[in-house]
């Protein structure tokens, strides 16, 4: 009998040494994973965001219960290029918060910002005194030489309808068989940087010259259907032996169509 409830104790403690050992290896009541969450905040605002390559919200967006690590978040706009920030670190309870200047995807040539581009009077000018431009390349032409049929735009000694000294359209000059023919428009200020897009060539008054005295910026139309928008920022010279001559610089949008600036 004593034999029988020795070994009875010996399996009861056996039982209770093993019930201590499971509870010592798995918790009952585990606490959870503290998460933390990304602010993502766009410049300008509105951006798309991307968060594992899925479409999350748009910006400003708070990502939220993201398990601690290091993250990638893509932001998408509209007339921007896409923008991608790597190496986001995510910590417990923390937010973190990124705001991300995005930029634009309009494709602009800069010309005569460094060096402003002259050109010279149609009268009394020399091979080295160019009187037009191609506003593709930032070149400028003799109206009557072997690239004559490039030009865009001419400083004329004789405007259009006799009114003096004008910039304008290549096909106005049939004396030397130019055919290029540009449209002109005069912007609201003399700031060519004010991001203010050019009219549709179906907007507005558009005309064929602009004066060589006018101080705002003029948006142009060309033969091939490119947007420019263009500054007088210097004349000169009128005097015999001194012929007239202007200084530009212009912004040429790449994209045909694009009034973009």
């Amino acid at each position: 009998m004593k034999k029988i409830i020795a070994v009875s104790l010996l399996l009861l403690l056996g039982m209770f040494l093993a019930s201590c050992d499971s509870s010592s290896t798995t918790d009952p009541n585990p606490v959870p994973e503290a998460k933390g969450s990304i602010l993502m905040i766009s410049n300008p605002v509105g951006a798309q965001v991307f968060f594992n390559n899925v479409l999350h919200g748009i910006a400003p967006d708070t990502i939220k219960d993201v398990t601690p690590g290091t993250y990638s978040v893509t932001l998408k706009l509209t007339g921007y290029k896409d923008t991608t920030i790597t190496g986001i670190v995510v910590q417990d309870k923390i937010l973190t918060q990124k705001t991300v200047s995005l930029t634009s995807d309009v494709a602009l040539d800069k010309f005569g910002f460094t060096t402003p581009v002259k050109i010279y009077e149609t009268s009394g000018t020399t091979a080295s005194q160019p009187s037009g431009l191609d506003l593709s390349t930032g070149l400028a032409y003799g109206i009557s030489g072997a690239d004559k049929g490039l030009v865009d735009i001419y400083y004329s000694t004789n405007g259009t309808g006799g009114n003096g000294w004008l910039v304008q359209s290549a096909d106005l000059n049939t004396t030397n068989g130019l055919i290029r023919k540009t449209l002109f428009q005069v912007g609201a200020s003399g700031n060519i940087y004010d991001a203010i897009p050019s009219p549709l060539k179906t907007a507005g008054t558009w005309t064929d010259n602009m004066d060589d005295r006018e101080a705002n910026y003029v948006f142009l139309y060309d033969h091939d259907g490119h947007y420019s928008k263009i500054k007088i920022v210097n004349y000169g010279g009128g005097n015999v032996g001194d012929p007239a001559w202007v200084e530009v610089q212009w912004l040429y949008n790449k994209v045909l169509g694009d009034v973009r600036f």
